[in-house]
Formats: C-alpha cells, sequence, structure tokens
C-alpha cells in the first residue's frame, strides 16, 4: 500500500487499530507540519470506495490536503489492502465508528472540526457514521454514491432485476440519509456516471434538502457535466468547489466542543506514533459488552486509545 510521504506528505502516523471485534485494520493520521498546526487544522475523515484501499486515494488526499489545510485520517477497511478480515456492511460499520474514536482519542484531533469525505460505497459510510453521529461532525461530503445495494443492481447487473432480494448487504441510504438533521452536505455529481446511476444522487440531495433550515443545516449541489464514476474528482472545478464550500461552512462553523459522546477519557498529552507494529485497541461505545474482562487480552476503556502494544509478526 502506497505511503502519504510517496505524495509528498510526510507528517503521517502508519496506524493499526484493533475494532471490537478483534479485526485489525491499518489507518493513516496524515498531519500538519507541527502538532499546533495539527491541533488548529479540521480534519477529514476519508472513506474510499469499493475498489482498491486507502493508498489509492492519497492523490485526493493530497490536494486537500494542500487546498484545504487539513488533516486526513484515511483507513482501509477490514479485508482491504493490509487490513485483516472479511468486508461485510456490518463490519465496515464497525471499522468506521472506530475509526471516529479512534479521532476523538487523539490528542491531536481530539477537538478539531470533522468532516466526512466519502465516495461511491465510502458515501454510504460516511452517511451510517454521521447519521449516527452527527454531533461529531462539522460537514460531509458525497460523491457519487447510491440510495441503496438493492436499488444499485439492478442497474448494474440487469440480469439480477428480478432477484436484488438475494443481496447480503443494504446500505440503505435512502432510509439513513433521513435521519441527517443538523450537518452541512455537500453533493458531488458525476452526470456521466456510468456505475451508479446519476438519479441516484439526486433523490439522496431531494430527501436531505428536506431538513435544511437555511442556518447551519445546508444542503449544497455541485454537477460535473462529464465526470464518471471514477474520474470525476478529476473535472475542472472538482476541488474549486469543495474549497469554496469548505470555506463558506467548515471555516465558519464554530469551534468543536467536546460532546464526551465517544470518548471516556481526557485525551493524552502525547502518544507514541505507530512504526506500523503498534497497536490502538479502541473498545467502541456500542460494543457488544457481553465477554468478561477475563477474555480481554488487556484492559481497554470505552471509546479511549489504550497504550500502544506490539504485535508478534
Amino acid at each position: 500500500v502506497t505511503l502519504p510521504s510517496q505524495f509528498g506528505m510526510p507528517h503521517f502516523d502508519d496506524i493499526r487499530l484493533e475494532t471490537p471485534d478483534k479485526v485489525l485494520i491499518r489507518g493513516y493520521l496524515i498531519k500538519r507540519a507541527t502538532d499546533e498546526e495539527t491541533r488548529r487544522a479540521s480534519t477529514v475523515l476519508y472513506f474510499h470506495a469499493n475498489a482498491g484501499n486507502m493508498g489509492h486515494r492519497l492523490p485526493v488526499a493530497k490536494l486537500m490536503y494542500d487546498m484545504l489545510g487539513c488533516n486526513v485520517f484515511m483507513l482501509s477497511y477490514r479485508g482491504y489492502g493490509l487490513s485483516d478480515g472479511h468486508p461485510s456492511e456490518a463490519g465496515i460499520k464497525t471499522d468506521a465508528l472506530t475509526a471516529l474514536e479512534f479521532i476523538r482519542s487523539h490528542p491531536l484531533t481530539a477537538n478539531t472540526k470533522l468532516v466526512a469525505y466519502g465516495q461511491s460505497l465510502g458515501g454510504a459510510v460516511a452517511i451510517d457514521i454521521v447519521a449516527a453521529n452527527e454531533p461529531e461532525f462539522a460537514g460531509i461530503i458525497l460523491e457519487n454514491t447510491f440510495l441503496s445495494i438493492g436499488k444499485l443492481i439492478p442497474s448494474v447487473l440487469p440480469i439480477l432485476k428480478w432477484v436484488t432480494f438475494l443481496a447480503s448487504e443494504k446500505w440503505d441510504s435512502e432510509k439513513v440519509v433521513r435521519q441527517i438533521s443538523s450537518v452541512p452536505t455537500l453533493f458531488l455529481s458525476g452526470l456521466q456516471d456510468d456505475l451508479v446511476p446519476p438519479p441516484h444522487m439526486r433523490k439522496l440531495y431531494e430527501l436531505l434538502s428536506r431538513n435544511q433550515d437555511g442556518k447551519r443545516m445546508r444542503v449544497t449541489w455541485e454537477e460535473f457535466a462529464a465526470g464518471k464514476h471514477n474520474d470525476t474528482f478529476a473535472q475542472p472545478g472538482y476541488f474549486e468547489a469543495i474549497a469554496k464550500w469548505w470555506k463558506d461552512t467548515v471555516d465558519a462553523a464554530e469551534p468543536y466542543v467536546p460532546t464526551g459522546r465517544l470518548v471516556a477519557l481526557e485525551p493524552r498529552d502525547s502518544i507514541e506514533k505507530s512504526d506500523g507494529e503498534n497497536i490502538y485497541r479502541v473498545e467502541s461505545a456500542s460494543a457488544d459488552k457481553s465477554y468478561s474482562n477475563s477474555e480481554r487480552e488487556s484492559p481497554v476503556t470505552t471509546a479511549s486509545v489504550s497504550e500502544p502494544t506490539k504485535k508478534d509478526d
């Protein structure tokens, strides 16, 4: 998996996170040049599409990093890149929550404004995590995502039109997006999308627009006439549209006020950098607590970052 340093972002931690169900996932915390700059900057929580892994999205992260002056946290979902496990809807949702809890536990990012960014499948992940944790987010950016897997299959594989009920994954963003009531959202739609029909994005925009109040909750639409599913980000004006929205929305937002919903302990004053072997154990606030303390490998505080431990190779 490509490293951020190969794209001119040398200030990063290569992190392993252990999820509540004991799966090791990989992530990059891409920081500013100094700790003080990192604390002052906003943070993008980047959810990638179905194909590839976080390394393939580093060119997009680099442009955001430079244009927006932000930090970026990227993860490879379970079963992607160097992350362990096998992908599933429930598992990826757990991975996303684990990443959010890590950000809100890390001393450099705990108090930063946070924006979820998702492309395609990543858009569904972003919608789900924001809907369940609105107070943690200053914004959400969605590119070429779908209403649900069930409604996507007939477009992608017409032969399966009559058996969509067999789809094991739902990702019902059409339902979940209605639960977002206070987070400003930017829709970026490629009108030549050859995988997700553009009306999917338009419907999500219309559903969410019903909740906007003209004040904090604003829903913005940007479309790119020649944008296909995998190259909308390369269309003229794409990053300029994000930068304008960011300035008007994220930069203008009130500072983040810790909610205490995810982090049981105050952020630590310092945290050991990952060298690719350290594991940061994060227990979800919504995790199943049915196991006993004796079953844990090490003490874990709910929704906090533990001291790094070494994993045997």
